[in-house]
């Protein structure tokens, strides 16, 4: 039985700068094939350690418009970072990076700040309140569809309950 190592490069590949406006032409169509919809992706290098030496690997996450986490098939993430190594081979590959989709560009992500924390809790407070509103009406509704429903079986059955109608006649 023959076994195969994969050997992966130190640095990513060098490719020529007409093979590189390509690829970057090219990017948003092969990420939309692996991500759909995805608005940024975030790769993220994580070294793991579990055979004694330290091994440098990819994560990588898509995000569409709402924020929402894209889901893609097994081997996603070496693929998406290998599309965008060979597209900007001159980024830091050792610090997360952030791919825009409406630029097509590549930036190195920083850190959260007090003032985007603060935003995505004021748009998490926005969506909280439509979302109440929509639990709300889908109550009423039910409440609305669970009466008419009674009011059909009764009907149905020959009986409709009068008694309210004569206490307040009285």
């Amino acid at each position: 039985m023959a076994t195969v190592t994969e050997a992966l490069p130190a640095r990513p590949r060098k490719a020529s700068a007409g093979r590189r406006r390509r690829h970057q032409q090219q990017l948003p169509w092969r990420l939309h094939q692996i991500a759909p919809d995805a608005v940024t992706i975030l790769v993220t290098p994580i070294w793991m350690d579990g055979t004694g030496r330290s091994v440098r690997h990819y994560l990588a996450r898509a995000f569409d418009t709402n924020g929402q986490i894209i889901k893609f098939q097994a081997g996603g993430s070496r693929r998406i970072a290998s599309l965008l190594q060979g597209a900007y081979p001159q980024a830091d590959w050792n610090r997360a990076q952030t791919w825009h989709a409406d630029t097509n560009t590549l930036t190195v992500r920083r850190p959260m700040s007090n003032a985007d924390i603060r935003a995505g809790i004021q748009q998490l407070e926005a969506r909280a309140v439509v979302l109440a509103a929509a639990v709300a009406f889908e109550r009423e509704r039910h409440q609305e569809l669970t009466t008419a429903r009674d009011f059909a079986a009764t009907a149905a059955a020959g009986y409709i309950d009068r008694n309210f109608l004569n206490r307040g006649t009285q």
